[in-house]
């Protein structure tokens, strides 16, 4: 009877904590929801309060700390009603799966034409490019830049001219045909007058011009004229610059190499990749906090315009791109192993595609070994070793 009865009492003991620690959970549950309710007050304040703290861009930080922060603490400790809820709408989102799938057909078919509007919009590379940038600054420039209200277009000539003089310096270190004359053809050596004398009348405009706008952009700095309404602050330049060095189609061609010459082993020769993903995903993220800024300041058209340009197509086509292309590399490659630094140091040997020592390698299950890189432009190609032509069998 006693052992009986000790049982009973253990098991009324922890019938007991248990009940306590669901009704400790559920007043835990409830002080959170309080809680929850307190921190969202700031987004029904009113607007003159917040505005005098610090404006937009103090409402974006809380946004960006407060937010996800509720969401962890109330899905770690639900209130009561929250799981019925959520029945309750799964329960009617399995009645409308139904005619919510005919409804979502009939809205792909009628968003179909611009869809291939938005595709030919990007095709034209340069123009969407520059209407982005110009939306991005303009918003920068209304939320940050008060007095100003050119600095937009100050900057993005400013940067503009500094793009063709990286073009025109980079064209001069790559140029490997200093010649003046045009030979008819690649073996001949008879000239052609007329196309040589265009070359050369082209080359010498690229030069004067380069010159004459260096000089005009270091009188108009030096001497500070015609530059009234050109007031940038630190963090202007920061987003703005940023964003244009991250969007340009002659920066994204220097960022890879500029990373390459890091030779991180890690990205293995895919810095194209990589760069292209990182640049599309940071040109979004900037462009994201500026739709509720712009919101919270009135400015309803100017973020309607970067909501749709800025992150839905470019982020739905440019960095779903981007980031489909990476993944698929990455995929394609995760099938062979990388080669450790003992086998690399007993092989001494050149990559057979590329003829480039290999500090980073992959082997095929045929025990060769080839830049990550290489070995990726040679599966779009086939799916047979490059050496020695076989299939590639894994166990």
């Amino acid at each position: 009877m006693g052992m009986i009865s000790r049982v009973r009492g253990r098991i009324r003991s922890d019938s007991f904590s248990k009940i306590h620690t669901m009704k400790s959970e559920e007043k835990i549950a409830n002080i959170v929801w309080l809680i929850s309710i307190v921190f969202l007050l700031p987004y029904w304040a009113p607007r003159g309060l917040l505005v005098a703290l610090g404006g937009a861009w103090l409402m974006a930080a809380y946004t960006c700390l407060m937010v996800p922060l509720l969401i962890s603490a109330n899905y770690r400790y639900p209130a009561r009603w929250y799981p019925s809820v959520a029945k309750l709408a799964r329960k009617i989102g399995r009645r409308l799966r139904a005619p919510g799938a005919r409804l979502l057909g009939v809205l792909k078919t009628a968003y179909a034409p611009i869809e291939r509007a938005e595709r030919l919009f990007l095709q034209m590379n340069n123009l969407s490019t520059m209407i982005s940038q110009l939306l991005i600054f303009t918003a920068c420039d209304r939320l940050l830049v008060f007095r100003g209200r050119l600095t937009c277009l100050y900057s993005l000539m400013f940067y503009n001219v500094v793009t063709y003089s990286v073009n025109y310096v980079r064209e001069i270190c790559t140029k490997e045909d200093w010649s003046p004359y045009v030979n008819l053809t690649r073996n001949s050596r008879v000239k052609h007058l007329a196309m040589s004398a265009t070359k050369i009348v082209l080359e010498w405009t690229k030069a004067v011009t380069f010159i004459v706008t260096i000089t005009f952009i270091l009188l108009t700095l030096g001497l500070e004229q015609g530059l009234e309404y050109f007031r940038p602050t630190a963090l202007y330049t920061l987003i703005t610059g940023t964003y244009y060095l991250l969007s340009e189609k002659t920066f994204l061609e220097l960022w890879p190499i500029a990373l390459t010459a890091f030779k991180l082993e890690r990205l293995e020769g895919m810095e194209l990749l990589y760069c292209g993903f990182w640049a599309r995903g940071i040109t979004t993220s900037i462009a994201i906090p500026l739709v509720p800024a712009l919101m919270w300041n009135e400015r309803w058209r100017l973020a309607a315009l970067i909501l749709y340009i800025c992150v839905v197509v470019h982020g739905r086509y440019r960095l779903g791109e981007s980031f489909s292309k990476l993944k698929e590399a990455q995929g394609s490659l995760a099938r062979f192993r990388r080669a450790t630094a003992e086998e690399l140091s007993t092989l001494e040997d050149v990559c057979a595609v590329c003829l480039g020592t290999m500090k980073s390698a992959r082997v095929t299950p045929c025990a060769h070994f080839f830049h990550a890189d290489c070995l990726r432009k040679c599966l779009a190609a086939s799916d047979r070793c490059p050496i020695c032509v076989r299939e590639y069998v894994f166990c």
